[in-house]
């Protein structure tokens, strides 16, 4: 199997319809407001536009940047995350959603986790690519990585044991107080 670097990762592919990068995703929300809380502190988002918080007919949602990326956390008509949905067992690893970094970002990142008393697993290095990655969950339970695919020390890398899963998502749940 080939193995994939950093330079290979950022080579911009040209794209039939023009296509460039993710404007934004949307992960729906129990409660936007606190949830966006975390998104802020924890992952450094600046609050972009909100809607349905005048009276338009609309659930609430908020967006957010993160890096150039839009995260829009959308409030559901029936409070369920999007992980009560799609893994309320916390065995499933997908969906989860990725933001990348460098590789000073991601232990600078791991630090913050481990101050804000964050569950975290890593630094885990994916297998044929420079990819390496640490997994933490917002308190939803919805499921996310900060990775880089750029050079990384392997004496950051926590051993593993034979066979060890990458991450195990039910151990990186929490109830983070909003600030």
């Amino acid at each position: 199997m080939a193995y994939h670097d950093f330079e290979e990762r950022h080579v911009k592919q040209t794209n039939k319809f023009a296509l460039q990068s993710c404007d934004h995703f949307s992960i729906p929300s129990r409660n936007p407001e606190v949830t966006g809380n975390f998104y802020e502190h924890i992952l450094g988002g600046v609050e972009f536009f909100r809607a349905g918080y005048e009276g338009e007919g609309k659930n609430k949602h908020i967006f957010y940047h993160i890096g150039t990326t839009l995260v829009e956390l959308g409030e559901q008509e029936d409070g369920r995350s999007y992980a009560d949905v799609t893994n309320p067992e916390s065995r499933n690893f997908n969906p989860h959603w990725a933001f990348g970094t460098t590789a000073e970002g991601v232990l600078h990142f791991r630090d913050h986790l481990q101050a804000e008393a964050i569950p975290f697993a890593g630094p885990r290095r994916h297998v044929n690519v420079s990819a390496v990655s640490v997994y933490f969950r917002d308190p939803e339970g919805n499921q996310l990585e900060v990775t880089t695919w750029e050079a990384f020390p392997e004496s950051e890398i926590p051993a593993r044991k034979l066979g060890e899963r990458i991450v195990m998502w039910a151990d990186l749940t929490h109830n983070w107080p909003p600030r």
